[in-house]
C-alpha cells in the first residue's frame, strides 16, 4: 500500500513493462506465435516448388523437421545448423512483419553462429496478397534495426527477383553470384 501511495505522489515511479512476446522490435517487426510456423513452411513449399528454397520440402518427413527446427528457434532461441557430422546450436531469431495483431505480412529466420558473425537471413517472404506493395523491404530494414550491431547476410538464387529488388532496396548490397547462380548480399551493421 506504501509503495502504491509512493508512486501515485511521483515519490517512486512505476517500472517500465517488461517486453512481451509479439511487441514490436523496430518497424512492426516482431517475435513469431506458435501459429505463424504453417504460413512459413508454407512459403517454404511455395517456394521450393520453384526451386527457390534452402531446404529440399518435397515429403512429409522434410517438412515436419523444419517445423520442430522453427519450434525450437521459436522456444528456444537457437537454429540447429548441420554441420559436416554432426549438428551445431547456432542462435536463431524467428521474426514476423505485422500491422497491430494481424495475421503476418511476412516472416523471416535469421540465424548466426555467435554474437562475433553476422546474422545469416536463412529465408524470407511478404505473404501473396501483400506482395508488390514494398513489405518486402519494409521487412528487411525492419530486421536491420531490430538485429542492430552485427552485418546480415543473405544468399538466394538469382532468379528470386522480387526478393532482390526488396533486399536492394533495404540497403543489402550484391556481394557476387556463384557459378550455381545463388547471389550473395550484405548489409552493413546498423548502431541505434
Amino acid at each position: 500500500m506504501l509503495t502504491t501511495l509512493k508512486r501515485l505522489l511521483g515519490g517512486e515511479r512505476a517500472s517500465p513493462p517488461a517486453r512481451q512476446a509479439g511487441q514490436a522490435l523496430g518497424g512492426g517487426l516482431v517475435a513469431a506465435r506458435e501459429e505463424d510456423i504453417q504460413r512459413f513452411l508454407d512459403a517454404a513449399c511455395r517456394a521450393d516448388e520453384h526451386n527457390q528454397a534452402p531446404w529440399v520440402l518435397r515429403d512429409e518427413a522434410r517438412i515436419e523437421t523444419l517445423r520442430r527446427a522453427l519450434e525450437f528457434t521459436l522456444h528456444r532461441g537457437l537454429w540447429l545448423q548441420r554441420e559436416a557430422q554432426g549438428v551445431s546450436h547456432w542462435q536463431g531469431r524467428l521474426l514476423a512483419l505485422r500491422h497491430a495483431d494481424g495475421p503476418p505480412l511476412g516472416m523471416l529466420l535469421a540465424c548466426r553462429p555467435d554474437d562475433e558473425a553476422a546474422w545469416q537471413l536463412r529465408f524470407f517472404f511478404i505473404e501473396p496478397e501483400w506482395q508488390g506493395s514494398g513489405h518486402g523491404a519494409r521487412l528487411l530494414m525492419a530486421a536491420r534495426q531490430s538485429l542492430s550491431g552485427s552485418p546480415l547476410q543473405a544468399r538466394l538464387p538469382v532468379s528470386c527477383k522480387a526478393a532482390i529488388h526488396s533486399l536492394e532496396a533495404a540497403g543489402f548490397q550484391r556481394m557476387h553470384i556463384d557459378a550455381t547462380q545463388v547471389a550473395s548480399f550484405e548489409a552493413p551493421a546498423e548502431w541505434h
